[in-house]
């Protein structure tokens, strides 16, 4: 009798102890905002974030939402479930993250240009006030773009927002008599660098440059940090060769990426294909290439390069898109049509892993950054199997996220019944991504009447992929965005290209397009 009251005690016991920690366990509960601000409201306290802290199991916490100036309040998200009040009241019940989703307004807008024919490509962000902008400019009467030397030229000017607008300073222009394309513009110190192609046979080169090879070549400029020339060069070969990237590397050496259909010249010994190659080089900040760090990459149908950079372990990560299954991608399976491709490559520009990812359509990368915790990529999907899982009609805007060794951990697509991409994508300061590019739909995923044609497109994701805000912004003509930036204030600075004189845009454009710069938030 005595054993079984022991027997008794001891389930009771269990049993009691079992209960109590399921009453009593304690959960982690982590409270972020997005952009990030200093304090918000948790139960009856204001606390810095991000704020954590453990609750009980069944304990309410209570949440308020400030007001942000320059900002829209959009809604807490719970554990990726969007709560649209600005105050609510959480029961625990597992780990929990409550983010508070802000979604910026357009706060300044300006639109640069003349006469001709801009588009804004470059953009370098040295603070929320200094901004240097690269522009593809055919204007031959303006009192901002100086000295057009025939056609389309490169004009790279800085800026200085003060007093709640930005002020500019007449700048030269680059080039020779026929047509260029600026692609691109970094920092180095010094001044900056931007990049393109060009089809001039008569730009002078200087300094440890190159002359003209044929064709189209790509064309590399380096200003002072006065917009003054420091020196300029031509890279290719007797057939047509871009460059649609540029980086700068540890050391202020430059890193470049592009496509040539060439095997000679600069291209000599590159490992050429056949058809359009992607090509990689590394370049002094001179000028002057690398021996042996210029290298071609693709097989005998048409591959090309559309970004690169540097990664924190030495190596290099690009991408861009293939329709070949030869060469360096022999060992790849692929679909139809082109396929997103992106390569980890060593030091020694040597591949360390590929990835080839699509559908029954084309699929392309546009932007690679390496992140905190691997690679992310933006770039467009026109297919609704392989690969891709949740086509939303056109063109799609594609985001994947590789780990450091290559592994996709996931894959999304946004966007609406029409065409949507994303050209440049960027981590943000609460660890999720920002992407920039155009939306013809105004249906999916767009959740704003489209202004007319193409509008510039913003996308906001969480660290997972999930859509947190997006807006659209342009006029009744086209309008997109090519490159995005986060300032220290955690603004958004966008550059792009404005065919419209309505609605977002307030001054009417000079020409048939101006280069558009967008400022969000605060």
């Amino acid at each position: 009798m005595k054993k079984k009251w022991i027997l008794v005690l001891v389930m009771s016991l269990i049993i009691v102890f079992t209960l109590s920690g399921c009453i009593f366990r304690r959960y982690s509960v982590v409270v972020s905002c997005t952009p990030l601000i200093e304090r918000i409201e948790v139960g009856n306290r204001e606390r810095e974030l991000p704020h954590s802290f453990s609750a009980r199991n069944g304990q309410v916490v209570s949440v308020k939402a400030p007001l942000v100036p320059g900002y829209d309040f959009e809604g807490w998200l719970v554990n990726n479930e969007l709560m649209e009040a600005a105050q609510i009241e959480i029961s625990i019940e597992g780990n929990t993250i409550i983010k508070a989703i802000y979604s910026p307004r357009l706060v300044h807008e300006i639109t640069y240009g003349g006469t001709g024919v801009e588009q804004g490509m470059g953009l370098v962000v040295e603070s929320s006030t200094e901004i240097v902008i690269g522009v593809t400019s055919s204007s031959t009467q303006s009192n901002l773009i100086l000295g057009n030397n025939g056609k389309s030229d490169f004009w790279v000017p800085s800026l200085e927002y003060l007093s709640s607008s930005y002020v500019i300073e007449p700048q030269l222009c680059y080039g020779g008599s026929d047509e260029e394309f600026l692609s691109d513009a970094v920092r180095i110190t010094g001044g900056y660098v931007a990049v393109g192609w060009t089809e001039s046979d008569d730009i002078e080169y200087i300094g440890s440059g190159y002359p003209y090879h044929g064709g189209v070549d790509g064309y590399v400029v380096m200003m002072k940090n006065d917009g003054s020339l420091r020196w300029q060069t031509y890279i290719g070969g007797s057939e047509d060769d871009t460059i649609h990237s540029v980086n700068t590397t540890i050391g202020e050496k430059v890193f470049l990426t592009g496509m040539t259909t060439s095997s000679d010249s600069n291209f000599s010994g590159s490992g050429y294909h056949g058809g359009k190659d992607g090509w990689v080089a590394v370049m002094s900040s001179s000028g002057a290439l690398i021996t042996d760090l210029i290298k071609a990459f693709g097989g005998t149908q048409d591959d090309e390069l559309l970004y690169g950079m540097q990664t924190k372990d030495g190596g290099y990560i690009v991408c861009g898109y293939s329709k070949s299954s030869d060469g360096d991608l022999k060992t790849l399976s692929r679909s139809t049509g082109e396929d997103l491709w992106i390569i980890k490559l060593d030091p020694q520009l040597n591949i360390i892993w590929q990835k080839l990812l699509g559908g029954q359509n084309d699929e392309r990368a546009n932007s690679v950054k390496e992140v905190s915790d691997g690679y992310v990529v933006a770039g467009f999907t026109e297919s609704s199997g392989g690969d891709i899982r949740d086509h939303k009609g056109g063109r799609d805007l594609w985001v994947l996220k590789f780990s450091f060794d290559g592994e996709l951990e996931w894959s999304r697509t946004y966007g609406g019944s029409d065409d949507d991409e994303g050209f440049d994508i960027i981590q943000t300061a609460d660890g999720g991504y920002a992407v920039c590019g155009y939306t013809d739909s105004s249906d999916g995923d767009i959740m704003h009447e489209n202004r007319g044609m193409r509008d510039v497109w913003i996308v906001k994701l969480g660290t997972d992929g999930y859509l947190e805000w997006e807006a659209t912004f342009g006029g009744s003509k086209n309008d997109t965005a090519a490159k995005i930036r986060e300032t220290e204030k955690r603004e958004l600075i966008v550059i792009g290209t404005t065919f419209s004189s309505d609605r977002d845009i307030k001054r009417e454009i000079q020409g048939p397009s101006d280069a558009w710069l967008l400022r969000l938030g605060r």
